[in-house]
């Protein structure tokens, strides 16, 4: 790779990145202490760069790749892979999008219908079970209760909830500032990881478009939100149907190790001057 295109990149690099920079101002980390976390990025991704080049993976190549000194690099991998995360919050994840699209727990109109806690099809109980055999059904209704996005609307004797339904029309939860941050980095990153994927030369490249305007006036800007939403709304609903139908199909199946993400958003801002 050319100097030219790797201080391009950077460049790029360091637009990208200065909302995230703001970001953690707000919230309090500071330059050293993302500086010093980045080092570890770097080394998670060198040893990908390095077998999808069909190089050598060692303590030199590594700090060949990424400059960092080869004590860190030994110190690093000396410590092994991090455990992969709980599954939880995207089985609670799941489990809302099934739940208010899914026709087999919505009414006639498409609402999310009002669940018994346990039972046979068509239950809460069922819906959680569809969603993930490693989070228990009760476990699921809890977070989703504590991120305020499902309640009890009935009780039974035991005082658990005979029946319970869906709040809000969106997973935005209302208490999980930490669930938030896992879907900001996990529906950004996705996003950067296909024009990543298309920037690198790949022959099948990844669908990363958008729609650009400006010199709009405020009311102007509020009518095409307006519009985004209706036709996100209406893709949401199409892609959650054929994607749950294709998730039934292929679980279970040999060679069903792949995952999608498919997103849209908005932003308004001011214009940028040149």
């Amino acid at each position: 790779m050319s100097e030219l295109r790797a201080d391009l990149s950077l460049a790029a690099a360091l637009r990208i990145m200065a909302p995230l920079v703001e970001l953690l101002l707000h919230d309090g980390v500071t330059y050293p202490r993302f500086a010093n976390a980045l080092k570890k990025t770097f080394l998670e991704a060198a040893t990908g760069v390095l077998q999808a080049s069909s190089a050598r993976v060692n303590d030199s190549s590594v700090s060949t790749l990424t400059g960092i000194h080869r004590k860190d690099v030994r110190a690093w991998r000396s410590v092994g892979q991090p455990l992969p995360q709980a599954r939880t919050f995207g089985s609670v994840m799941e489990v809302f999008t099934r739940w208010a699209n899914d026709p087999d727990y919505c009414d006639k109109h498409g609402h999310p219908r009002v669940l018994d806690r346990v039972g046979g099809p068509g239950s809460f109980e069922a819906l959680a079970t569809s969603a993930s055999n490693d989070v228990h059904p009760h476990t699921l209704l809890q977070e989703l209760i504590r991120l305020g996005v499902a309640r009890r609307v009935e009780t039974d004797l035991n005082g658990e909830g005979g029946k319970v339904s869906l709040c809000v029309d969106a997973f935005v939860p209302k208490e999980g500032a930490a669930e938030m941050l896992q879907l900001f980095s996990d529906n950004v990153g996705d996003h950067l990881a296909a024009a990543a994927h298309n920037l690198m030369g790949s022959n099948v490249l990844m669908l990363e478009q958008s729609v650009f305007a400006d010199s709009l006036r405020p009311e102007s800007v509020a009518a095409i939100n307006t519009l985004a939403r209706q036709i996100w709304s209406n893709a949401f609903h199409d892609m959650v149907r054929d994607a749950t139908a294709l998730s039934k199909q292929d679980r279970e199946q040999s060679g069903a190790n792949q995952r999608v993400r498919i997103g849209m958003y908005f932003y308004h801002g001011p214009n940028v001057k040149a």
